[in-house]
């Protein structure tokens, strides 16, 4: 084994990253983008086309594949760190389908789409289709609760400026390394464009504001 080898295997960023082309796999997936490696923070440019874009490539994904690190059944959503950070916001929001895996990427429910807990995956035309045991908890609702989302935006959210009290008292809930952050994470969300500039704090929060306010 190379020392390349031999680093990338002691590497959790790249476990995870191997565990995520797998679980695309079985989707049928032949590509994947996973925003903690496929953009460029170094490149300006690239990093502000994909904060204005990502909200519409979560909602174009053939699936949004979720890893909750601290979770081993959906109980423990309320210590899952996931749930707390600002830019997982919009990815829990924008994509149609969604999957979500616990610790050592254990499926955390039945479901083949957890935001429709009642499609299955397609049978032949031979078979009949099992009786559908819902999981418990059922994982929409433990959202909800944990949220304060309701099962109808988690299911299927109409971005843009409406609903906006409610809105950022979702985003209030959550936090972001950087302060410019809580302010980019939410264009998508309100469909909204604006200029990235990282190194203007609380500044970024001011604009969005004003954008929302025209």
């Amino acid at each position: 084994m190379s020392d390349l080898q031999k680093d990338l295997s002691e590497n959790p960023g790249y476990h995870k990253l191997t565990y995520f082309c797998e679980k695309a796999g079985e989707y049928d997936c032949e590509s994947a983008w996973s925003d903690t490696c496929c953009i460029n923070k170094e490149s300006s440019a690239e990093l502000d086309e994909a904060i204005q874009a990502m909200f519409n490539w979560y909602h174009n994904a053939a699936i949004c594949i979720a890893y909750l690190a601290c979770s081993s059944s959906v109980s423990d959503f309320a210590q899952e760190p996931w749930f707390t950070r600002g830019w997982t916001l919009q990815e829990l929001l924008a994509p149609e389908k969604m999957k979500f895996y616990g610790k050592n990427w254990k499926p955390l429910s039945d479901n083949f789409d957890d935001k429709h807990p009642r499609d299955l995956a397609a049978s032949s035309e031979n078979e009949i289709s099992a009786p559908i045991t819902p999981s418990q908890p059922d994982i929409l609702t433990t959202i909800t609760h944990l949220t304060e989302i309701e099962s109808c935006d988690l299911i299927s959210f109409s971005r843009g400026i409406h609903n906006v009290h409610q809105r950022l008292r979702w985003a209030s809930r959550r936090t972001t390394t950087r302060v410019e952050d809580m302010a980019y994470s939410l264009i998508g969300i309100f469909d909204i464009s604006m200029p990235i500039t990282y190194g203007e704090g609380e500044r970024s929060w001011f604009r969005l504001m004003e954008i929302i306010l025209q």
